[in-house]
């Protein structure tokens, strides 16, 4: 949250911004892709740092892509419909 927070006020590239947003969805050790019940916990997570902003705020949107990518990744297929809707 901070790091998107920072993005956001200091009006960084869209680069600082995708780099930013990328621990949600794969290591920033090994830079491999989050896979099964991690990505779920992570798009949980992702989900409820973010749920406090307007729904039309770009990172809400975003967090909500995260999380629906992560129910699906952990086979939670029609809690990914309702989510994705």
């Amino acid at each position: 949250k901070i790091l998107m927070n920072e993005a956001e006020e200091n009006n960084l590239g869209g680069k600082a911004m995708h780099k930013r947003w990328a621990r949600w969805y794969a290591c920033g050790l090994c830079e491999q892709h989050h896979h099964g019940v991690v990505k779920c916990a992570l798009g949980w997570a992702c989900w409820k740092i973010y749920l406090g902003r307007p729904e039309a705020n770009v990172a809400r949107q975003m967090a909500m892509s995260v999380l629906g990518g992560g129910l699906h990744g952990a086979g939670h297929n029609e809690d990914e419909l309702s989510v994705r809707e």
